[in-house]
């Protein structure tokens, strides 16, 4: 009897998160055409402020580049790729030779996961190199004994560069399981798919996480966070009156079947969705010099989902705003007079870190007695060492390659 109750529980469950998402995507539809008017009002200034500037040689942050021009025909169709299979992670040491020929071979823990090869100091447990095969290409070579054992393997990025690295196990058959399980990865990557070669023109790019804009739509879950870093005169007020790196913020939701939305506030729209497909085929990502993605650890029942699209269909359509009064409201507002917190909440705005903050009080993972209106997009980046989520843990910044 018991049973039978908890599988109607789980069924009445199913049934209220269907609906839920159903009256999500039917939102997401509407409010996306906001957020289109918004940044392609924004395109639009960008394209007139280029046209009049005389000085050819503006510099350019952007990670966008010639190669990717190469590929923005394909957009669509490489948006639309099918999930891939998951290969079984792998970890364990790994000896890697040094650059430097006198310190010869020093011991590094290594792990390959979803396509993406790490290596760390045994020491200090520090990441020293990552190489994502879906955001370049590289060429896997072996190099074996005279017995026909691999007794070393090389991984070399294609590309103008002649950086190498080179690993070995501590036996030939611990080198060969490592070498055939990283051929695994490589043959199902992007870069082996398309000749990738952008990231060799950053100095010491292995020395930094990176994520292709197709590998975020698989792998991001609910409440992932984007940080934006913007071109606009305004962000680069913003980012110097408080410091911070990066001037907007953004919340991930997915929707089944594999439909990934940014949750956000927007200047002249407020808080909406936009899907992140279009985001990328309107190539809106052309307006921020970059942007970070990082990763919400967490236990994502249903009562997470339950709260965060409750949250969400809440707050859509509320007002942006940045009112210098907000700033002032160290702390939460009590909740002794339900009556007068109902009606602040039917007039309430949000400045875009506001509302994520707001959000994140609500699932239960920042403390409810510091204002929301205390949080900036820079407080969630991973150089604020003094964030501390309950329950949840965010990931060290992946930067979003969009040159696949």
């Amino acid at each position: 009897m018991d049973s039978l109750t908890s599988l109607q529980q789980r069924q009445v469950i199913d049934k209220e998160l269907l609906l839920k998402n159903e009256k999500f995507i039917k939102d997401a539809n509407l409010n996306s055409q906001y957020c289109k008017d918004f940044r392609e009002s924004l395109s639009d200034q960008i394209q007139k402020t280029k046209e009049t500037n005389s000085n050819h040689n503006h510099f350019s942050l952007l990670l966008i580049h010639n190669q990717s021009l190469m590929y923005s025909s394909n957009l669509c169709d490489n948006i639309a790729i099918n999930h891939r299979n998951a290969i079984q992670p792998f970890f364990g040491s790994l000896l890697k030779k040094s650059p430097h020929w006198i310190q010869g071979y020093k011991e590094r823990q290594c792990s390959i996961i979803n396509r993406v090869f790490r290596y760390f100091s045994a020491e200090t447990r520090k990441l020293e190199g990552v190489l994502n095969f879906d955001v370049q290409t590289y060429q896997l070579i072996d190099i074996k004994d005279k017995q026909g054992n691999v007794i070393e393997f090389i991984i070399k990025p294609i590309g103008k560069i002649e950086k190498v690295f080179q690993f070995k196990g501590e036996n030939s058959q611990e080198t060969t399981k490592w070498f055939q399980i990283i051929k695994l990865h490589l043959q199902d990557s992007f870069g082996t798919l398309n000749k990738l070669t952008s990231l060799c023109l950053y100095d010491k790019f292995w020395r930094h996480e990176r994520i292709s804009a197709q590998q975020l739509e698989e792998e991001a879950e609910d409440g992932d966070l984007l940080l934006f870093r913007g071109k606009s005169f305004n962000c680069q007020i913003q980012r110097a009156l408080t410091q911070n790196d990066y001037d907007h913020i953004g919340l991930l939701i997915k929707i089944e079947p594999n439909r990934l939305f940014i949750f956000e506030s927007l200047p002249s729209n407020g808080v909406s969705l936009c899907e992140w497909k279009t985001f990328n085929i309107k190539e809106w990502y052309k307006l921020y010099e970059k942007i970070v993605y990082r990763r919400l650890k967490v236990n994502r029942s249903a009562a997470f989902k339950t709260k965060l699209l409750d949250f969400v269909n809440n707050n859509l359509g509320k007002q942006f705003s940045c009112a210098p009064s907000k700033l002032l409201l160290l702390n939460s507002t009590t909740l002794g007079d339900v009556n007068l917190e109902t009606a602040k909440q039917l007039n309430r705005t949000y400045f875009c870190s506001e509302l994520i903050a707001k959000c994140y009080k609500t699932l239960g993972f920042l403390p409810k007695n510091i204002s929301s209106t205390q949080y900036w997009p820079g407080s969630f980046s991973s150089k604020n060492t003094k964030l501390k989520l309950d329950q949840a843990e965010l990931s060290y910044e992946y930067l979003i390659d969009f040159c696949i």
